[in-house]
């Protein structure tokens, strides 16, 4: 039921959406720069200092799969109000924290903030526009919201030079109090349930999608190739550490893949009046595994060169801007009368999938030898270019 439809005299404001959007993609770019001046002052071993990124995407991952059946019985601005609170105040606990524990603990808090936002502003979208006019809104946000790791990492880095690790932090509680602030201010509700809803409605929405291949086939698309943007941020700033580039070099050095994948989401419009979807993604998960693997070439001929990572770099953002917008789609039209539980859980399973790959990266050993971190981006990569395929196949049945 649209409340605020009936009325004529309240859209809901594009920009603070697209802020809400944001707050996840933004919690990570910004903090990535700092994790090795973090690991270095509060003398923590990096594996654990990575788990600042790991949990925060697990906790952004489960978080989506709650926050959407609980906005049914709660309604879209509390839980929208409540996602802006929580980020802003494990932004200011984190910036206060002085062990790396405590920072893990209030990261939690602000992957379930950040969450709750994500899931609100696509929530709020399709209440208030109905389905057709959603689709079109919901480009502008996504493309909004791309700009968002362009400036998320440079930030990140001229932060951590200037103020140290905790000015990321600081940031983070700032954008969410302004966040929160504006919800309150510029948000009305949007959604009255007409229906009892319960989580194990939720749960056989969920098993049902997992168990129709093509749901599965291109949420895994996503899935892994958002795996592979996620993996490399846990382990590159190490990569350019070791070229002795600074923290505010390496955020713009990091940019291009944000550059690369705005100019794939632009290029991706023009592509699709012209070419099947599903070729398109699959060409683009192509693209991304050949990217990658002249990005190991390069590094091995050229250790010191920061362009041999940059270059590869922008490519693989250009592949990510076609894939995933294009798989996200496929996935949440497979059964028309699940798309809003399909796109939360293609949600929660990107954040999940990029979450678990940093670690893995880092684990096998990416922090101390690039081609290590290049090669597992590698054999990701190579899962979501099988993804496509199969995804690809399914359609054409």
């Amino acid at each position: 039921m649209n409340l605020e439809k009936t009325s004529h005299q309240w859209s809901p404001p594009i920009w603070i959406l697209s802020l809400g959007a944001g707050l996840a993609p933004f919690a990570v770019t910004l903090v990535a720069p700092a994790i090795p001046s973090m690991a270095i002052d509060l003398n923590a071993d990096s594996n654990i200092t990575q788990l600042t990124l790991t949990i925060l995407l697990l906790s952004i991952a489960f978080g989506q799969l709650i926050a959407g059946p609980l906005s049914d019985r709660l309604g879209r601005k509390p839980l929208f109000l409540g996602g802006a609170v929580a980020y802003c105040a494990a932004g200011f606990g984190a910036a206060l924290s002085h062990t790396i524990e405590v920072i893990i603990f209030f990261r939690v808090i602000q992957g379930f903030g950040a969450a709750a936002a994500v899931a609100m502003s696509r929530s709020i979208v399709v209440d208030f526009y109905g389905r057709d006019q959603a689709a079109g809104v919901m480009s502008t946000i996504i493309a909004m919201m791309a700009i968002i790791p362009v400036f998320g990492t440079a930030l990140g880095g001229v932060l951590t030079d200037f103020v140290g690790w905790q000015g990321s932090f600081w940031m983070l509680a700032m954008t969410g109090l302004i966040l929160t602030y504006f919800v309150n201010a510029g948000i009305q509700e949007t959604h009255s349930p007409e229906h009892v809803f319960t989580f194990k409605d939720a749960l056989a929405g969920y098993a049902k999608l997992l168990s129709t291949a093509k749901f599965l086939s291109s949420a895994l698309t996503t899935a892994f190739q958002t795996a592979v943007f996620f993996a490399m941020m846990g382990f590159i700033g190490y990569s350019f550490e070791r070229m002795e580039i600074s923290a505010k070099e390496f955020g713009v050095w990091m940019a291009t893949t944000s550059v690369g994948y705005i100019l794939g989401n632009l290029a991706n419009k023009r592509l699709l009046k012209h070419y099947r979807i599903d070729l398109i993604t699959s060409v683009g998960a192509a693209a991304s595994l050949a990217s990658l693997i002249v990005m190991e070439i390069w590094h091995i001929n050229s250790p010191s060169s920061p362009i041999g990572l940059a270059v590869p770099m922008i490519f693989v953002g250009l592949s990510n801007g076609v894939i995933i917008a294009n798989s996200i789609i496929v996935a949440s039209s497979a059964i028309p009368r699940l798309r809003g539980s399909a796109t939360g859980l293609v949600g929660a399973m990107q954040m999940g999938a990029g979450g678990v790959s940093g670690t893995i990266a880092i684990w096998l050993g990416a922090d101390q030898n690039t081609s290590v971190g290049i090669i597992t981006l590698i054999v990701i990569s190579f899962f979501s270019l099988i993804s496509a395929w199969w995804s690809t196949r399914l359609q054409r049945i």
